[in-house]
C-alpha cells in the first residue's frame, strides 16, 4: 500500500484527496480555470496595447488597424492625445488585473484551504472511528502529524497545482502575442528561458522530493519528543530528564531548518537565473533586431518584449516556486493518502444506533477466545459466564490475568476471535451504538477535559449543556457535593488540563459522576477505585450497594474491600475463569484468592 511519490500519479492522488475532503462538485475547478484564463486575458492585451503604443509613437503616421479604430472611435485626436488614451488603457488594463487577481487569490485561498480542513477532518473522523485494537496500537505523535502538518502539505500540493495552471496559462497567452509581433523573438525567448527553466527543474527534482521526504520525518520526530515532555511533564521532571528531551526536539527542529532552507534555496535559484537569462535574452535580441532592421521597428519589439517579460518573469518565478512546493509537499499528500486507503479499508464504528430496541437482560459470555494476530496464544480462552441482570459481579484476578481485556470485550471495545457475548438472547455487535447508549463506564485513568467541572461530567463537544437535575443527581451519587461547595464557580469552574484542580480521588470520583449522569442499565468500573482514599472508596462501596437491584453493575477491583458485597465474584487466572460464585464460596475454593484475602487482612 505504502508508496513514494514517484510512484504514483499526481493527479489520480489530488482527485484522491478532494474525494478525502468530500469534494465533489468540480464547479469550483471550472470558476479557477476560468478565473485564470480572464485574468491571463488581461495580461495579455495590456501586453498588446504596448505594442500598440509603441506603433503608435514611434511611427506616427502608420496609424492602421486598431490604433485607427480608436482613432475613429474618439473622434480623430491628436497623436500625443491618442497616446495618452492608450496608456490610460494600458494601466486600466493591469489595474484591474491586479484588483482581479487579489480577489480572486482571496478567493482560491479560501477555497483550498476549506478542503484542507476537510480532508483533515475527514482524517481525524476516520482515525477517531477505526477498530480499538488497531487504534490503540497507532502512535499518537504519527495520528498528530499526519492529521495536522501532513495533511497541510497536502493541502499546498493542491493550491501549487492550480497555481501553476493559472500561471501557465498566461505564459502561454503571452507567448502568442510575442509570436504575432515577432515570431523570431517569440521562439527565441521560449527556447532560452523553456531550457533554463525545465534544465534547473531537473536538476533540481530528485533534491526537492526529498526534502519534502526529511520534513515529515523531522515534524514526527520533534514530536516525539515535544509531546512526552509536556503530557508527562512530572516524569520528566523526576527523572532529569528535560535537557535530554529538549535536546532532542533541538536536533529533530535543527534537521527541519535545514530541510526548510535547502527548500528555500532551491526554489529561489531559478529565479536568479532567470533574471540573468532576460538580461542575456534583451541583449541578444536587441543585436539581432539592430543588425537585421530598423531602429524604430527594433525600440518597437524591444519595447514589447521588455513589457511581456516583466510580466512573464514573476509568472515564471511562481512556476518553478510552485514545482519545488509541489515536490516538497508531496511527501504529505502521500502519507495522508496512505493513511486515509488503510482507514478506509478497515471496519468503522457506526455511532448511530441501527433501531430504536435497547438492550436489557443478563449478559452472557459464551465460549469468548481472544487472540491478537501477533500473539502466539490467546490472551484469553474459552471464557464465559453470566452476568444476571441488575446484579453486581465483580472479575477479579491477578496482573496480566485477562480483567481490563475481558472488560473490553464485554464493552464491545474487542471484537472476540470466537464465541459471542450477549445481552437478553442479543448480540452487542448486532448494535453496537444502541449497546454503547445504555453503558456508564469508570476507567481507571479518568480523561478530564479543560472545561467546565459540568461539561466534564455532562462531557461532549464544545458548546454541551448539562441537564441541571442529573447533573446534580450524578455529583450527589458520586460524593461530590462538598468539593463543588468549595470550587469558586461551583459547577461552572474550569478545572484545568487533565482536572488540574482536582485531587486524583477527585477526578476519579468525577470519572463516575459521567458515568451515572448517562443514567445507564450497566455500569461498568474498571479499577475505578484504585486511587480513592479509603473513606472516598467506602463511600463508593455503600454507593455501589444503593444501586443493587436498579442496574446491572461489573466491576474490575484488586481492592477486595470494593468487591466483598458483590453478587458474584468471577476469578481470573492465564486468560481463564478459574473459580466463580459469592466472596465466601470464591474464597473457599481458590486458594490464590484466599491467599488474598489473608493479606488483606493483615493491611
Amino acid at each position: 500500500m505504502t508508496s513514494t511519490p514517484a510512484k504514483r500519479s499526481l493527479i489520480a492522488d489530488l482527485k484522491e484527496y478532494l474525494a478525502l475532503a468530500r469534494m465533489t462538485s468540480r464547479a469550483w475547478l471550472v470558476f479557477a480555470v476560468l478565473g485564470s484564463v480572464g485574468l491571463a486575458a488581461l495580461d495579455t492585451l495590456g501586453v498588446a496595447a504596448m505594442a500598440l503604443l509603441m506603433q503608435v509613437f514611434t511611427d506616427p503616421a502608420s496609424q492602421g488597424g486598431v490604433a485607427n479604430f480608436i482613432s475613429q472611435l474618439f473622434g480623430g485626436p491628436s497623436t500625443s492625445t491618442l497616446i495618452m488614451i492608450i496608456a490610460i488603457a494600458i494601466a486600466g488594463f493591469f489595474v484591474t488585473k491586479s484588483v482581479g487577481t487579489v480577489f480572486f487569490r482571496w478567493w482560491l485561498l479560501g477555497r483550498t484551504t476549506r478542503i484542507a480542513a476537510d480532508a483533515s477532518t475527514e482524517l481525524m473522523r476516520m482515525f477517531s472511528l477505526e477498530p480499538f485494537a488497531r487504534h490503540r496500537a497507532r502512535e499518537a505523535v504519527r495520528i498528530q502529524r499526519d492529521v495536522g502538518s501532513a495533511n497541510d502539505h497536502a493541502a499546498n500540493v493542491l493550491l501549487g497545482v492550480v497555481g501553476m495552471l493559472a500561471d501557465l496559462l498566461v505564459l502561454v497567452l503571452l507567448s502568442v502575442v510575442l509570436f504575432v509581433i515577432s515570431p523570431f523573438v517569440a521562439l527565441f525567448a521560449a527556447f532560452l528561458f523553456g531550457v533554463v527553466l525545465m534544465g534547473t527543474q531537473r536538476l533540481l527534482r530528485a533534491r526537492q522530493t526529498r526534502i519534502g521526504i526529511e520534513n515529515a520525518e523531522a515534524e514526527l520526530n520533534s514530536l516525539q519528543y515535544l509531546i512526552p515532555a509536556l503530557h508527562g511533564f512530572k516524569d520528566v521532571r523526576l527523572s532529569g530528564s528535560a535537557g535530554a528531551f529538549a535536546d532532542g526536539y533541538w536536533k529533530a527542529r535543527m534537521k527541519l531548518a535545514h530541510a526548510t532552507r535547502m527548500l528555500s534555496i532551491t526554489s529561489e535559484l531559478p529565479r536568479y537565473l532567470m533574471e540573468i537569462v532576460l538580461l542575456l535574452a534583451i541583449g541578444g535580441i536587441a543585436l539581432i533586431l539592430f543588425a537585421t532592421g530598423t531602429p524604430d521597428h527594433a525600440m518597437s519589439v524591444l519595447a514589447v518584449f521588455g513589457a511581456a517579460a516583466l510580466r512573464a518573469l514573476p509568472t515564471l518565478n511562481r512556476v518553478g516556486a510552485s514545482l519545488a512546493t509541489v515536490r516538497s509537499s508531496r511527501a504529505g499528500l502521500t502519507i495522508v493518502l496512505t493513511e486515509a486507503e488503510e482507514l478506509e479499508r478497515g471496519p468503522r464504528h457506526n455511532e448511530i444506533p441501527l433501531g430504536d430496541q435497547n438492550y436489557s437482560g443478563d449478559i452472557v459470555v459464551d465460549n469468548v477466545t481472544l487472540q491478537y494476530e501477533d500473539a502466539e496464544r490467546p490472551v484469553l480462552d474459552g471464557i464465559s459466564l453470566v452476568i444476571p441482570e441488575n446484579s453486581t459481579v465483580a472479575i477479579t484476578g491477578s496482573s496480566g490475568a485477562g480483567k481490563s481485556t475481558l472488560v473490553d470485550l464485554i464493552l464491545g471495545m474487542l471484537r472476540p476471535t470466537s464465541g459471542d457475548i450477549t445481552c437478553g438472547g442479543r448480540s452487542i455487535s448486532a448494535d453496537i451504538a444502541a449497546w454503547y447508549r445504555e453503558l456508564g463506564v469508570v476507567a481507571q485513568d479518568v480523561y478530564l477535559l479543560n472545561d467546565t467541572l459540568a461539561r466534564n461530567v455532562a462531557f461532549g463537544p464544545p458548546g454541551t449543556v448539562a441537564n441541571q437535575t442529573r447533573l446534580d443527581r450524578a455529583l450527589k451519587l458520586a460524593q461530590l457535593e462538598d468539593v463543588v461547595a468549595d470550587l469558586p464557580e461551583g459547577t461552572e469552574t474550569v478545572i484545568g488540563e487533565r482536572g488540574m484542580r482536582l485531587s486524583g480521588g477527585q477526578r476519579q470520583r468525577l470519572g463516575i459522576a459521567r458515568a451515572l449522569y448517562k443514567e445507564p442499565r450497566f455500569l461498568v468500573l474498571d479499577e475505578a477505585t484504585s486511587s480513592l482514599d479509603n473513606l472516598t472508596e467506602h463511600a463508593i462501596s455503600q454507593l455501589l450497594k444503593s444501586l443493587k437491584g436498579s442496574m446491572t453493575v461489573v466491576i474490575v477491583a484488586h481492592r477486595l474491600s470494593t468487591v466483598r458485597d458483590a453478587d458474584k465474584i468471577v476469578f481470573l487466572s492465564d486468560g481463564q475463569v478459574q473459580t466463580e460464585g459469592t466472596f465466601a464460596q470464591v474464597s473457599e475454593r481458590n486458594e490464590q484468592f484466599a491467599r488474598l484475602v489473608e493479606l488483606g487482612k493483615l493491611s
